[in-house]
């Protein structure tokens, strides 16, 4: 009887631990296969300068690269781009956040504000975001003011969207259930629509933040004297394709790590609705 009792209280701890142990093994069979691809174009890029299949001017060795970018961030070049760049995508990103939920939580929650101002909204949405910079220019000119204003514009629509149509997913018998219960408007906004909404504006989040990243590093390549995107102009314009290069693995290693970040939250804050992707 008591090996069996003993046998018993081990079986948890085993199931537990055979868990992480299996969790280790797929996060490391992961990242393996993720870098394969990663590890093939490094290879073939290093074969095409070794043979010179590609002018060194056009394709710098990837050790020159590397060389380039370790001196970029010793001097405070890369570190100081990026800490300009994340204000803005940060600052841009938090308005857009605001002014996209606030918009889709009103016209979610009333059919007649839909009507009046949704096609309005869609269609101001749907010109891409680079068609709207000259109009910005001429109305902003070519200061922070500018850099904002295109990543609020990148930002908010998946915002918008996702905070509307997770309301309208809302059951309307739960708003029937909270009008029998008396809930105030407050109340029915706290203990109804934020947790029904809360996974589509995680959701929304992940887009709108990548949408913001690219919009920043444009309008940056086109008018900023700071910033990643400017690094990379001023190589284009100096023709130092290794700065060119360090520059496109920096905003590729950045727009990742925001996106990571972005999910860890969402699977964090939304793991109860079984909608975290």
């Amino acid at each position: 009887m008591s090996l069996v009792l003993t046998e018993a209280r081990e079986i948890p701890g085993k199931g537990r631990l055979t868990r992480i142990a299996a969790s280790t093994f797929n996060g490391l069979r992961d990242t393996g296969l993720a870098l394969i691809l990663p590890i093939l174009i490094l290879v073939a890029w290093q074969i095409s300068a070794h043979f010179q299949l590609v002018s060194l001017q056009i394709l710098p060795p990837p050790a020159q690269v590397l060389d380039i970018g370790l001196q970029m961030i010793a001097n405070g070049e890369i570190p100081d781009a990026l800490f300009t760049s994340m204000w803005r995508v940060m600052a841009g990103f938090s308005i857009g956040a605001i002014v996209g939920i606030s918009l889709g939580a009103a016209m979610g929650l009333s059919r007649t504000f839909e009507a009046y101002v949704g096609p309005t909204v869609r269609a101001f949405c749907l010109v891409p975001t680079l068609a709207w910079i000259p109009f910005f220019m001429l109305v902003l000119g070519i200061g922070e003011g500018l850099k904002l204003a295109v990543i609020v514009k990148a930002s908010f629509l998946p915002f918008a969207l996702n905070s509307f149509e997770g309301i309208r997913a809302v059951p309307e018998r739960y708003f029937d259930v909270a009008r029998s219960f008396e809930f105030t408007r407050i109340e029915t906004l706290r203990r109804l629509v934020l947790p029904a909404v809360l996974p589509n504006i995680f959701a929304g989040a992940r887009l709108a933040l990548g949408n913001a990243w690219k919009a920043l590093v444009v309008v940056e390549m086109l008018a900023a004297a700071e910033g990643i995107g400017y690094l990379m102009a001023f190589g284009r314009l100096m023709f130092q394709l290794d700065t060119v290069l360090v520059t496109i693995a920096v905003i590729g290693l950045a727009g990742w790590t925001l996106d990571t970040i972005a999910r860890g939250a969402e699977r964090r804050f939304t793991r109860w609705s079984g909608h975290a992707a």
